[in-house]
């Protein structure tokens, strides 16, 4: 399973909160398995999905945002 948190609130600098959540990954050696940007009715959302529910609330516990119900895994065809 994906466990995904999406947050849309940079502090009017959206480089510099990317720059900082990369650092905090790496810090943390925690690799997202998919880090995206989506269109939201009120600007930019990221959209993080990590391996583990332990990360991903960490996660929102550094950055804020919230947790999205988590994305099974995709099988191997």
């Amino acid at each position: 399973m994906l466990y995904g948190v999406e947050f849309g609130s940079f502090g009017g600098d959206v480089g510099a909160a990317i720059s900082n959540m990369q650092t905090w990954l790496g810090n943390q050696r925690s690799q997202p398995v998919i880090f995206r940007q989506v269109a939201g009715h009120d600007g930019a959302i990221l959209r993080l999905e990590l391996r583990s529910a332990e990360e991903a609330a960490a996660f929102v516990g550094a950055f804020g945002g919230r947790l999205l119900q988590p994305e099974p895994k995709a099988s191997a065809a």
